[in-house]
């Protein structure tokens, strides 16, 4: 892990957090969230129209790695609109970022997820960071709002967003390598924020299928669509954010060692529940944040 991809990181999960909260605190829903890609097309699109992607002649390996990234992405939102709907922000968000972390560990050794692969120690740090996670996300009676919710569906849609994070920083990372490995321009901020602006265009499409599809959330977008200007905030965060986690991909040498630095977002994403939504800090959750942080220091020994 560079310096470079840690400040990029570091910077990353503290809009991250920002606009999950916004998402939590507002209106979870899939109409929120495609209202949500929406401003991010729109912060985007000048970068694609600098650096058009489509003229490249890449092969259509990129444009397949780039379709799988857009089903990672409708996965992950469907799972942010359901989960953040019935638990709360301290008990979904450490859960959902948690399960990831091993699932990529255990994927870079069949994938061509990074130029190399997790060592023992950083396993051993990402095993302590898991174990850290869920002991933020475990429930206890009477202390969470998901107690009158089944644990089924909690862990349900928490391994839906796993698995849809899984796949679109598998295809991301694997996307961008064949952009730079192509040699035809310097990968960097532009054609990251290009490649971004693409993604969100097959996430707005889908999303918008499935959004108007659905009556209740039809409803819930009329509710939104032009009352509130959180979603264009939350937007500018998302698209800021994720394009400053695609130039890292290109400095660290192992994306799944990104994903477990983005796990600092975890820390940032428990106090603003505290602070923001006023949910407690339960002294499982503290422990499980000293957990991460253990976990995270170990990995980079």
């Amino acid at each position: 892990m560079t310096l470079t991809a840690f400040l990029l990181i570091l910077v990353s999960v503290f809009l991250h957090a920002g606009w999950n909260l916004l998402l939590k605190e507002h209106k979870p829903s899939l109409a929120f969230c495609l209202l949500i890609s929406c401003s991010a097309l729109l912060c985007m699109s000048p970068f694609y129209l600098l650096c058009p992607l489509s003229k490249l002649g890449l092969s259509w390996k990129f444009w397949a790695f780039l379709g799988g990234s857009v089903v990672g992405e409708l996965l992950y939102v469907a799972s942010l609109a359901h989960g953040y709907r019935y638990f709360d922000f301290s008990l979904f968000y450490p859960l959902a970022r948690a399960l990831p972390v091993v699932m990529l560990a255990i994927g870079s050794f069949f994938l061509p997820l990074g130029r190399e692969r997790p060592g023992l120690w950083a396993l051993v740090g990402m095993a302590v960071l898991f174990f850290g996670c869920l002991c933020m996300a475990s429930r206890t009676k009477g202390k969470d709002n998901a107690e009158a919710r089944p644990a089924w569906e909690l862990w349900f849609w928490a391994v839906v967003g796993a698995t849809g994070t899984c796949l679109y920083t598998g295809f991301d990372n694997a996307a961008t390598n064949l952009v730079k490995d192509s040699g035809t321009l310097t990968w960097g901020l532009v054609p990251a924020c290009a490649y971004f602006c693409l993604v969100e265009i097959g996430l707005v499409l889908g999303n918008g299928v499935i959004v108007a599809c659905n009556p209740s959330e039809r409803k819930v977008f009329k509710e939104l669509f032009g009352k509130t200007w959180t979603p264009l905030v939350a937007g500018f965060f998302d698209a800021l954010c994720y394009s400053l986690v695609l130039i890292a991909y290109t400095k660290a040498t192992n994306a799944s060692m990104v994903f477990a630095f983005r796990q600092l977002g975890l820390p940032v994403g428990f106090l603003a529940g505290v602070f923001f939504l006023h949910e407690k800090a339960l002294p499982r959750k503290i422990v499980g944040l000293c957990c991460i942080v253990a976990g995270l220091l170990i990995s980079v020994l």
